[in-house]
């Protein structure tokens, strides 16, 4: 399949190798299991190349910077690439000792890490789980730590929902390639001791969302 109409905010011979082996991918399968199993050589070479992500992608945005993402915590996600309302690539940097909103994606995807180390607490949701705002119940299913190239897949509902937190004394980075335009698409950020659930929107430290739809949805088509 052809880039239609691409948006690289990083522009690198090798990510746009990548990006055409995940089009030409998702041609040849129809079901999101299989193209994630398919990808995750070509990601596994992505997290492992050195060459291709400059420092500023990898870093948190200088202090004079109009970061405008809402991950808090002086957290920044750079958009990398996307295909408007089909697919993103971003690279997610957390400095050391914060921690990340718990959140969910509602999106297929593949998480890798490039640098530094993560702590990452998995969570399901308990109650009836029909409320975008109030009342959510969430239960801790397991932790995970990662390192450097280490990386797993999202396959909503099954492990959409986590936090994340760099024990490392470097910031973490984690390259995030999902099935939606993840900054800008409306999803859920918990309040795990309040049981509480709100409509969240991360955005991108490097660019703005514009027009999106206000009414939070689970992406699950292919490109």
């Amino acid at each position: 399949m052809a880039d239609p109409q691409g948006e690289y905010h990083l522009d690198h011979d090798r990510l746009r190798e990548f990006v055409a082996t995940v089009h030409r991918t998702a041609d040849d399968h129809d079901e999101v299991p299989a193209l994630l199993s398919a990808l995750r050589d070509p990601f596994d070479d992505l997290l492992a190349a050195d060459d291709w992500l400059p420092d500023l992608y990898r870093n948190l945005p200088p202090e004079d910077y109009a970061n405008a993402s809402d991950m808090g915590g002086d957290i920044a996600q750079w958009l990398l690439y996307r295909q408007p309302g089909k697919l993103s690539i971003s690279s997610l940097v957390v400095p050391p000792g914060v921690e990340t909103p718990v959140h969910d994606h509602l999106a297929w995807g593949l998480v890798g890490l490039y640098q530094g180390t993560q702590k990452e607490t998995f969570f399901r949701r308990v109650d009836a789980g029909d409320a975008d705002e109030g009342h959510a119940e969430l239960e801790r299913v397991e932790v995970r730590e990662a390192g450097p190239g280490d990386c797993y897949e999202l396959i909503p509902p099954d492990g959409d929902i986590h936090s994340v937190t760099t024990p490392s004394d470097v910031p973490s980075v984690s390259i995030h390639v999902l099935g939606a335009d993840i900054g800008c698409i409306p999803r859920h950020a918990f309040d795990t001791e309040a049981d509480l659930v709100e409509v969240f929107q991360s955005g991108y430290t490097n660019v703005d969302c514009e027009d999106v739809d206000e009414h939070v949805h689970t992406h699950d088509e292919m490109l």
